[in-house]
């Protein structure tokens, strides 16, 4: 059984932890906790992937879409899924 690969939480979900936990402390498991229950993490790995296979047929059609799509990408995702844009 391979051993779960502890993943640093989005930027998105930092954001959050400080507006809600006060303690510093707390901050990366209040974080990691909005990641998981949300499903952020997973969301914005699906969206990136759509945008990478099909971003250019998406843009070809509504050009909006894939700009409002990249957009929430920067503002939401980590480090790991922004190189990928």
């Amino acid at each position: 059984m391979t051993p779960a690969t502890k993943q640093k939480s989005t930027d998105g979900a930092l954001r959050a932890a400080k507006q809600i936990e006060r303690n510093p402390s707390f901050l990366q498991l209040t974080a990691e906790i909005i990641d998981r229950e949300t499903g952020v993490r997973e969301v914005l790995e699906i969206l990136e992937n759509i945008i990478a296979e099909a971003g250019d047929l998406i843009e070809s059609r509504n050009p909006e879409l894939v700009a409002h799509a990249r957009t929430a990408l920067r503002r939401y995702a980590d480090e790991t899924l922004r190189p990928a844009e």
